[in-house]
């Protein structure tokens, strides 16, 4: 044991093993100072097993490729031990591993669905992963190949990156500072070990204390350069990023930018540049947010009426799951020319608001506007959406559509512009009251999912607040739920991830009792479903700041908010903002009620109950998508407008036939496709898959092939390249091939042990003894000879392949 310690372990080596845990620990410490996510202290046990692992690996006689499938097999064990060991709770080891799978397969499910990755956990792996693989780049090129450059260099960016991108209060100059110091003692060593080699060598003797000297003299050099350049003025680094920007082209960075934020979009050491704000399938409800001021768009109004309160919406969300929301749409339409309009129904005491949108961060994948949008102009935009009345051409036939996202064909840029037009509710609180109870199938269909599964805890909550209140409407009971939310729950961003076996709602109203905007309309949400009250949870943006002079608004990144919307017979969708950090949305004809609600402490219920899924309607066969748009077509700004008079007096209850007075928009030329994937779609999904794989395999071929073949004779000719060859796939084998070996000794060995090679094998020699010692063969014959030696070769690699696989079959 000893004596391979021994072998292993050479002097200077246990010091330059503690200067590189050092030199990878100073960015994990950053990373952590930042507190970018919860859970990266497993960083550091991670660094620590990576580099005992491929310490042991640089002193094994593995190939820098077999180290590297070593490392990776051994990194994949560790990291998973490590966040199974992290994970809270009193889990056993298969729960934790279940509930790690879970979590990777929701993020994956966000993310793939064009949605935002919301879990930390998936961060946290992902750093895992790349410390894991900086601390063996680390330790393999210090101990196997003596480049110290290339060990320190990776760690030391991903230090600067993040030092550059956090804008939190924490100075992290120290880990810098620190990172330099440790990577002047690793080049400083790297040094000694060189020197004593060559004194080795050369025999010359050295006292052993030779190398304490040096690390103390280079220690005190480095603490002495580190200072001059801490009291040396410096330019201000702000526009850093600007310039590195600007050098590579702003598009590929606003480009990986824009993915970084969705893969990991709730990091919270900055906010979330981006505005693909719930623009994916899937809102969950998790933990604390952190959002910028930065400008995310400005919005003009043609003509602002006054009076009334603006959303900008992207998505409007229909089904809980008991974690999160999904709009559960089964119609994709799309139109590749500009210029789309939808039918979204006539409905009484509505108006028409025109708004100029105008992207102002880097790249949106989303279209906004005031909720209803009926028409998107100058750009080519695609819907997610059910047809009212069943099928799929409703877009095409001008019939009612309910849409839950638009998303422009190409993604808007910092500067680009577009219109909507939308269909506001300008009715008044007497009228809503008078709405009744006649709600149309589809709405019943849609939105009341899962208000029969809310906990007992949760609707007997909803119905003492609306008996306490007095309320008998629908829109009194809504408000009556709305007060009570804003009074009574906290608003509160920085609150933790719910527990996961608890509904995030129920932990939200009975066990903290505080949280943002998302838990607010979700409550509000599913309180006013199990009392038969059709409602869904609406998100984008809040109206932001306005300009009075340039009719204006201009919304930031923290104004990022959901909301509510309940449907009224013949009224249509009706915002309510249950959110206490907002303005109250009031009405004429409000009224306040009870202010002394009773404090309502029931316990929450132990289990979960599974929330029933939408099942989207029965599509009709797809039509064929014909452009009939019409030559005498409106523009937009002549589109009437839709504020309709009932024909009925704020006090009678029926429900409102309106008689519209707006003109059917006119047809577009749109194609609509369903989502219900059919024979044709899911074979030629497998064979995309096939051909993924395929395509992978092939690569990773090419690497290998590259690798083993290529790489490091860059120098020789053709036919000494197939020489060179025969030894690297020799040693493959096991063979033991000394430079002291002549060719003819060399080949002996080779056919001993590849008989199948014996042909190619001597061809190859053959030409490269007389390559190496003959005469310059004649320029017509040279050719002859590199395409004997590439034929030759061909033959002794399948050679090799099968003698190695004939061997491990014994």
């Amino acid at each position: 044991m000893k004596r391979r310690w021994q072998r292993m372990v050479f002097p200077g080596d246990v010091t330059a093993l503690i200067i590189a845990l050092g030199l990878l620990w100073m960015p994990a410490f950053a990373l952590v100072t930042a507190s970018w996510s919860d859970g990266l202290g497993v960083l550091f046990p991670i660094v620590v097993a990576a580099i005992i692992t491929s310490f042991w690996l640089a002193r094994s006689r593995l190939s820098e490729l077999g180290a590297l499938l070593y490392s990776t097999i051994y990194g994949f064990i560790t990291i998973l031990a490590v966040n199974l060991v992290a994970l809270p709770g009193p889990l056993s080891l298969t729960a934790r591993l279940e509930e790690l799978i879970r979590r990777i397969d929701r993020w994956a499910t966000e993310v793939s669905t064009g949605g935002v990755g919301t879990d930390n956990l998936i961060f946290v792996l992902f750093l895992s992963v790349l410390f894991w693989y900086l601390a063996h780049n680390t330790i393999w090129h210090v101990f196997r190949l003596d480049r110290v450059w290339r060990a320190v260099i990776p760690p030391g960016l991903v230090l600067v990156i993040n030092n550059l991108n956090y804008e939190g209060e924490s100075n992290l100059d120290f880990f810098l500072i620190g990172f330099l110091m440790f990577a002047l003692l690793m080049i400083i060593n790297s040094f000694i070990q060189s020197r004593e080699y060559e004194w080795g060598r050369q025999g010359i003797q050295f006292s052993r204390r030779t190398r304490r000297s040096f690390l103390r003299i280079g220690s005190t050099l480095s603490v002495v350069v580190l200072l001059i350049g801490w009291i040396t003025p410096a330019g201000s680094g702000e526009n850093y990023w600007e310039k590195i920007e600007e050098f590579l082209g702003g598009d590929p960075l606003s480009e990986i930018n824009e993915l970084w934020n969705r893969l990991f979009s709730s990091l919270e050491g900055r906010g979330i540049a981006t505005t693909d704000y719930y623009g994916g399938d899937r809102l969950d409800l998790t933990g604390s947010v952190q959002l910028s001021d930065e400008e995310v768009m400005e919005i003009e109004l043609e003509d602002n009426p006054g009076g009334l309160r603006f959303y900008w919406r992207s998505t409007a969300f229909d089904t809980y799951d008991g974690r999160g929301w999904e709009h559960s749409r089964s119609v994709r339409a799309f139109k590749e020319t500009e210029n789309m309009r939808f039918n979204t129904g006539s409905y009484a005491a509505r108006r028409d608001i025109t708004q100029n949108i105008t992207i102002a961060i880097r790249a949106s994948p989303l279209v906004y506007g005031a909720p209803q949008i009926r028409a998107v102009e100058d750009i080519a935009v695609e819907a997610e959406l059910n047809c009212v009345q069943g099928g799929s051409g409703c877009v095409n036939d001008n019939r009612e559509a309910d849409v839950a996202v638009i998303r422009p064909r190409e993604p808007l840029r910092a500067n680009d512009r577009y219109t909507v037009v939308s269909s506001m509710s300008v009715a008044t609180a007497d009228q809503l009251r008078a709405a009744g109870t006649d709600y149309p199938d589809w709405v019943l269909r849609d939105y009341l999912q899962g208000g029969g599964s809310v906990s007992t805890d949760t609707q007997s909550l909803a119905e003492q607040i609306i008996i306490f209140s007095g309320a008998t409407t629908p829109y009194d009971k809504a408000k009556a739920v709305e007060q009570w939310l804003r009074e009574n729950i906290a608003y509160d961003e920085t609150i933790s991830a719910p527990p996961f076996d608890k509904d995030p709602i129920d932990w939200f109203l009975f066990d903290i009792q505080r949280g943002y905007c998302n838990y607010y309309a979700s409550a509000m949400v599913m309180m006013l479903r199990s009392q038969g009250i059709p409602a869904r949870m609406a998100a984008g943006f809040a109206q932001g700041s306005y300009d009075a002079v340039d009719r204006t608004y201009l919304v930031r990144e923290n104004d990022a908010h959901t909301w509510v919307e309940v449907f009224f017979p013949g009224y249509g969708w009706v915002e309510f903002e249950p959110t206490a950090d907002e303005v109250p949305l009031e009405r004429p004809g409000d009224v306040a009620f009870n202010q002394d609600f009773p404090t309502i402490t029931p316990e929450p219920s132990p289990t979960m109950t599974p929330f029933p899924t939408n099942t989207p309607p029965e599509q009709q066969a797809l039509p064929t998508a014909t452009p009939t748009a019409s030559p005498t077509q409106a523009p937009a700004e002549q589109l009437p407008a839709t504020t309709l008079t009932p024909e009925f007096q704020p006090t009678a209850t029926p429900t409102p036939t309106p008689e519209s007075t707006a003109a059917a928009p006119a047809i577009t030329d749109v194609e609509a496709q369903d989502d219900d994937t059919d024979l044709l779609e899911t074979i030629l999904l497998i064979l995309g898959i096939l051909l993924t794989i395929a395509v992978v395999l092939l690569l990773l071929a090419a690497f290998v092939i590259w690798w083993v073949e290529y790489r490091g004779l860059g120098g020789l000719n053709p036919i000494q390249k197939s020489y060179a060859r025969l030894g690297i796939y020799g040693g493959w084998l096991g063979l033991r091939l000394s430079n002291r070996q002549t060719p003819i000794e060399r080949r002996r060995v080779l056919v001993d042990a590849v008989p199948d090679g014996e042909q190619p094998i001597n061809t190859i020699t053959s030409l490269y003894t007389r390559d190496k010692y003959g005469k310059p063969a004649p320029e017509d014959t040279q050719g002859e000879a590199v395409e004997r030696a590439r034929r030759a070769w061909v033959e002794a690699r399948w050679a090799f392949i099968f003698t190695k696989f004939r061997r491990r079959q014994r």
